[in-house]
């Protein structure tokens, strides 16, 4: 330990420590040098017992010292205390009584004293007392020894000023330190005042912020009683603040009485709960909780934030009644769409199939004139006849009435009747119809009405979108995840659809340029029943199309094979495909492309 750890005084965390250890420390590094100063001057006054009388207390003040710098400040107080009243006491015992100048020692033990704090007061000032009485008593009883050495001028002179000086300093750092304190203190409370109204800026701030909310709230204690409330709770309940404050939480929560412990056991909640109001109206509450936390995480009390809903609700109702309105005119329109529907179905049939007699008496008359107009009526009747049942068709959709019926059927047989539909108006326009199906498709169980359909609706607009060009037709069959699977390509060279037309293709009654609708014709129902009816039987339809370079569809739609239905069930899909040699159909063509020919620049609709 060096000079400078020496003169440097300690430091605790406790202020009041750290100010005695610094009094003490001070006033012992005084001690030792006033000691050593005068240890000359006494050199020549005293005897040699004087001069080995010296050392010892330098010894113990050096070691007191070591002590405070060890943070044993008691301890060391304590000693240096003792040294003192024993210097005092004991010193005017070998040295006259109590007229000896060693009795400025008990001044200085007093002061000592004061510094290290009341209770060592009160004890220094007891022993003080003990001590001069012990010393009268002795000396009235004639027991007071001849002093060691005989008093002269010079020594009381200078022990004198020895205990004046010490007693001087240590008053110096003790009226100091006591200064400090004071300025200590009032810096103390000048910061607590500002801290204080900081504080109160800072809570009036909260509580304006608080009271000015929309949302009710309410702050309980740790008893679930109401604490204070904001403007709002007191608006929303019809009571007053001074009403509120004390009542329990129950009073104005509709709840079962173990409502508010409830609420304390749990960390936050978020539900729906109704207040009652001082009127005894019930009001429905978006209601939503916080615990407040004291020291130790003691709960302190909770917070309790509620918004009125009593005009959403009255939407909700709004909103459900329309709801079931809308749900009761769509059943209505749905079963008025089915029966009128079924209705004009019959008439037409009649009328198209008194059209195809007319058409043959006029061939056979050779009244060819006839013949062109009695083909219109036959095509718009078969026009009509197509529209009622897709209206028919959606309306099972929406009534939940459309199933599916599976039937074992010759995929070749049901594509060459699709083909024969489409082909006539493919060769009316002059357009090639290429067609890539394998040789052996064999039979398939699905339903062959809702495929015929999707494929004659994609065939058809393929056709009637494509001005010049070709339109591709494309057959596959493979494996997909132990299904068997079929896919139906249909890819033209005609005027294509943009991106915000493809995301409107597949709505029911939805024409994405109105213009071209007008030139095409069309409903929009085409599309919108082929995606329905893939879905319904496990599949998918995508589509790739851009502005002028076409368009291409695909179809992808699981089946089962007859033989696995007809056999015992030993029999494997995966077994089966391996025999005809299927690939996997998810690696036909991961994403449909348009051809690359050009044509007429245009948009689309759906047929």
């Amino acid at each position: 330990m060096g000079i400078r750890d020496l003169l440097r005084p300690p430091v605790f965390a406790d202020e009041e420590a750290t100010r005695v250890a610094r009094i003490l420390h001070t006033g012992l590094l005084l001690v030792i040098g006033v000691l050593a100063a005068s240890l000359t001057i006494r050199l020549i006054t005293l005897g040699a017992v004087g001069q080995w009388v010296a050392y010892p207390i330098l010894i113990v003040i050096f070691g007191v010292d070591l002590l405070i710098l060890r943070r044993h400040v008691a301890l060391a107080g304590a000693i240096f205390l003792i040294t003192v009243l024993s210097l005092g006491i004991f010193g005017a015992y070998a040295s006259g009584g109590v007229r000896s100048p060693t009795m400025n020692f008990m001044p200085l033990a007093l002061l000592v004293a004061a510094i290290l704090g009341r209770r060592a007061l009160w004890a220094g000032t007891a022993a003080c007392v003990a001590g001069v009485v012990l010393l009268l008593v002795l000396e009235v009883l004639g027991r007071i020894p001849p002093p060691l050495a005989p008093l002269t001028l010079g020594s009381t002179v200078s022990g004198h000023i020895t205990v004046l000086v010490l007693f001087t300093l240590c008053a110096s750092l003790l009226i100091g330190s006591l200064r400090d304190a004071l300025s200590q203190a009032r810096d103390n409370e000048r910061r607590a005042t500002v801290s204080a109204e900081e504080a109160e800026r800072a809570r009036r701030t909260t509580d304006d912020v608080i009271d000015s909310m929309i949302e009710s709230v309410i702050v309980l204690d740790e008893r679930a009683r109401i604490r204070s409330v904001n403007g709002a709770a007191q608006q929303l309940l019809g009571y007053t603040a001074l009403e509120l404050i004390g009542l329990p939480f129950d009073a104005v929560l509709i709840e079962d009485r173990t409502a508010s412990a409830a609420l304390l056991s749990s960390a936050m909640v978020h539900s729906e709960r109704v207040y009652r109001t001082k009127s005894g109206e019930s009001v429905p509450v978006r209601f939503s909780n916080a615990i407040l936390r004291g020291e130790g995480g003691t709960i302190a009390g909770i917070v309790c934030v509620a918004s009125d809903i009593r005009r959403a609700k009255e939407i909700e109702r709004s909103l459900r009644q329309a709801k079931e309105l809308a749900e009761e005119a769509s059943e209505a329109k749905s079963r008025f769409l089915a029966n009128m529907s079924h209705e004009l179905r019959t008439p037409l049939n009649a009328v198209i199939g008194y059209t195809e007699l007319l058409i043959d008496e006029a061939d056979e008359r050779g009244l060819q004139r006839s013949r062109g107009d009695l083909e219109r009526i036959q095509s718009a009747g078969k026009h009509l006849l197509g529209l009622i049942s897709d209206i028919l068709d959606l309306s099972k959709i929406e009534a939940g009435k459309m199933e599916l019926h599976l039937e074992t059927f010759d995929v070749a047989d049901m594509i060459e009747g699709v083909l024969a539909t489409v082909r006539p108006q493919a060769e009316h326009k002059a357009l090639a119809l290429r067609i890539k199906v394998p040789e052996k498709l064999g039979f398939i169980h699905a339903d062959q009405t809702k495929i015929r359909q999707i494929l004659i609706n994609l065939l058809g607009n393929a056709v009637k979108f494509t001005e010049t060009g070709e339109v591709i037709f494309t057959v596959r069959q493979g494996m997909r995840e132990g299904q068997l699977w079929i896919q139906f390509l249909v890819s033209d060279t005609g005027i294509g659809m943009s991106e915000s037309q493809i995301q409107r293709l597949f709505q029911a009654f939805s024409q994405p340029d109105a213009k071209v609708a007008r030139r095409f014709g069309g409903t929009g129902l085409g599309l919108a029943l082929s995606r329905v009816f893939a879905e319904m039987m496990g599949g998918t339809i995508a589509v790739h199309s851009e502005m002028g370079r076409g368009s291409n569809f695909r179809v992808d739609l699981p089946y089962l094979d007859p033989t696995l239905i007809s056999s015992s069930g030993t029999a494997r899909p995966d077994l089966v495909a391996r025999a005809l040699g299927l690939p996997d159909v998810g690696a036909l063509l991961p994403e449909p492309a348009p051809p690359r020919r050009r044509a007429q620049p245009g948009s689309r609709t759906k047929g």
